[in-house]
């Protein structure tokens, strides 16, 4: 039971957490920061690195018909040969999820600081090495002494920057001081789409992003991959898939050990149970056709006012910072308590109708710049100005805040932010713009 003092004390633990600044370090080395290295408060370690997570499809049936002493095996066997592949392809594993591993590759360099090894193709290369093993080694191994049991995978790949922080907690039985619980913590799309890709990969397949692919070397993209979209929830993933992308000397393994293909005895009794459960509740739908049918005509009529009344005032509402913009008078002539709530309304009114976060930060990071800078809120001006740096087509750029973040040691983070971009631009930007957003901020670095 949580007594008032141990109330206290969490809350004073997380005070001091949401009050301490986020700094970013840049890391460049060919590993990422083990546990040991990172401290207990809010500095983070800034990579570029490609993510692989690789789970075990099926693995829900797998546990329900297993007995648990084979699962040992199973889940013994499976993590052995996962971690000997990252790291024999040049990575580390910094996550173990239940069936689910996340393995982390970063580039490796020749002392003149050229590319030695891509990160990317480290981690397909390790992709490949899995997927051999599994179907060549495990499935033989596990099919043998195991119950004829065997395995399949799905693999999924991104590329792109991530902060690295660690979270944990003091204090062990008799001993306040000793943390005994602490982990990694990954932040970034890459990490997140890594894991989504590899939820979305059939069993057998390698999927990897738009952004993996592009800057793979030629010797493992060439005739390697198909372009899919697969879509998760309401959202599309687009990428490349490769089935069975074994290594080069799978010849001299002899017969690969997989399930058998869809379409298998198994599966025709599994459809025929489905379309027979269907037939059962056909029905029933039928009689709730019509009371859906006006249920869904109340929802569109109701939709339809939501976003007829809705839009014109999220229209007034930008209008009010698009008459502010660049005019200190105006902003000045309200407080930033004012301005929040203008800005709260517009993300709340926003969500409604049905704009995602990310794109009404998009159009309001400009103008959220200038308040704020206008204001004193120079933490928060410089929070969007770092937004704009990373995701939009420009960046406003302003001195009082550039100013502010010289004297708190952060505009690193911002000129980290234009060089990723110029590093890697596409054509959404200008990069001899971007250049000149660097030069300006690296003059109060």
């Amino acid at each position: 039971m949580i007594t008032k003092l141990d109330f206290e004390n969490i809350d004073n633990r997380i005070k001091k957490i949401t009050e301490q600044e986020v700094s970013v370090i840049e890391d460049k080395s060919e590993l990422p920061p083990v546990l040991d290295e990172l401290e207990d408060n809010n500095k983070t370690y800034s990579i570029i690195a490609s993510i692989l997570f690789i789970d075990i499809r099926k693995s829900t049936y797998l546990t329900e018909n297993s007995q648990a002493k084979s699962m040992v095996k199973i889940y013994r066997s499976f993590m052995r040969m996962t971690v000997d592949c990252v790291r024999k392809s040049g990575g580390v594993t910094r996550q173990f999820l239940g069936d689910r591993i996340m393995g982390v590759f970063m580039d490796s360099y020749y002392e003149d600081g050229s590319v030695k090894e891509k990160a990317v193709d480290k981690a397909v290369n390790a992709a490949r090495a899995m997927q051999t093993l599994n179907d060549y080694s495990l499935n033989k191994h596990l099919k043998e002494n195991v119950n004829g049991k065997i395995i399949e995978c799905g693999i999924g790949i991104d590329y792109g920057k991530i902060l690295v922080t660690k979270v944990g907690m003091y204090g062990t039985e008799g001993n306040a001081e000793k943390e005994n619980e602490t982990s990694f913590v990954w932040v970034g799309n890459a990490t997140n789409h890594a894991s989504k890709y590899s939820d979305l990969a059939d069993e057998g397949e390698i999927f990897i992003s738009e952004s993996v692919y592009k800057i793979l070397s030629d010797d493992l993209k060439k005739d390697k991959w198909n372009k899919v979209a697969k879509s998760k929830g309401m959202k599309i993933y687009n990428g490349y898939v490769s089935s069975k992308f074994y290594l080069d000397f799978v010849s001299e393994l002899g017969n690969a050990i997989i399930p058998e293909p869809k379409g298998s005895s198994d599966d025709k009794k599994q459809l025929a149970d489905i379309i027979k459960s269907a037939n059962d509740t056909y029905e029933k739908i039928i009689s709730k056709e019509k009371t859906l049918a006006v249920q869904e005509e109340k929802l569109n009529r109701k939709n339809q006012d939501i976003q007829e009344h809705g839009s014109s005032v999220y229209y007034k509402l930008l209008s009010i910072l698009e008459d502010a913009y660049l005019k200190d008078d105006v902003i000045k002539g309200s407080d930033i308590d004012y301005w929040q709530h203008v800005i709260r309304q517009i993300y709340s009114l926003g969500s409604v109708l049905g704009r995602d976060k990310e794109s009404i930060r998009d159009c309001l990071a400009a103008y959220l710049i200038d308040i704020y800078d206008c204001l004193g809120a120079y933490n928060k001006a410089f929070e969007e100005m770092k937004y704009m740096a990373e995701y939009s087509s420009w960046v406003l750029l302003e001195g009082k805040t550039l100013e502010w973040a010289k004297e708190k040691k952060k505009v690193s983070d911002l000129s980290f932010e234009l060089k990723w971009r110029i590093e890697h631009y596409s054509s959404e930007i200008d990069v001899s713009t971007f250049k000149e957003y660097l030069e300006e901020v690296q003059k109060y670095e």
